[in-house]
């Protein structure tokens, strides 16, 4: 899961929550670009690269997820059923669908449906995920080590599917490109240091996928060589 600072409102979205009786309903497309910007052009949630062009042979190949749902109740729903905070970009999630087939795993919002989320993508909201997701070396995406809020962060990982066949094996992808670069370029602290600056997600600019998976083991190896990056 990606956490990332949410840049500045489009104009577009200040109009419409300023129109009487909005709603989001026909809405959401017009600021894809703008959500897109802030994530890299990845999934908040499993960090798969979400195309520019946003719709590919007639299908979707991105949904804008809302953290808390649009089906949560309350006084203030309106407000955050357009609040750019709880604006995702995630994949459309659904391996059927992307591959035009009848059946296939699901995860991201897809499988989340309506279950309520500890983790947040966004900076300044809710818990950061960097700081209590681990992966293994099999792609596997699991809690922290130690973290007090294991039992949560497990709740998240289960709603979105994290552990899809799919993202498990491009996690391994990643992590096998990435040893393989540094067997090249040499295991110094400086090297692992600019891999780990090259893959931070910078607003505008296409982010590798599964960024955070490579950035976990790049200060995973870093730290048993008493290194800092």
């Amino acid at each position: 899961m990606l956490r990332f600072a949410k840049g500045p409102q489009p104009t577009a979205l200040t109009a419409w929550q300023a129109t009487p009786s909005a709603s989001w309903g026909g809405f959401s497309s017009s600021i894809w670009p703008d959500i897109l910007r802030d994530q890299g052009d990845l999934c908040a949630y499993c960090q798969r690269r979400i195309p520019a062009n946003v719709v590919q042979a007639g299908v979707p190949a991105m949904h804008v997820e809302h953290w808390v749902p649009q089906s949560a109740e309350g006084p203030d729903m309106l407000r955050r059923d357009m609040q750019w905070t709880n604006l995702l970009g995630v994949c459309p999630g659904d391996e059927g669908v992307e591959t035009g087939g009848t059946r296939g795993e699901r995860h991201c919002d897809t499988s989340r449906g309506n279950a309520p989320l500890f983790l947040h993508p966004v900076e300044g909201q809710g818990a950061d995920p960097t700081k209590h997701l681990s992966y293994t070396a099999e792609g596997e995406v699991r809690p922290h080590d130690g973290s007090k809020n294991a039992a949560q962060v497990q709740a998240d990982i289960d709603a979105l599917n994290l552990c899809a066949h799919r993202l498990r094996r491009a996690r391994k992808e990643v992590l096998s490109a990435l040893r393989i670069r540094l067997e090249r370029l040499g295991w110094s602290q400086g090297t692992l240091r600019r891999e780990h600056q090259q893959l931070e997600l910078r607003p505008g600019a296409k982010t590798p996928e599964h960024c955070e998976v490579a950035r976990h083991f790049l200060r995973r190896w870093a730290r048993r060589n008493g290194w800092n990056v």
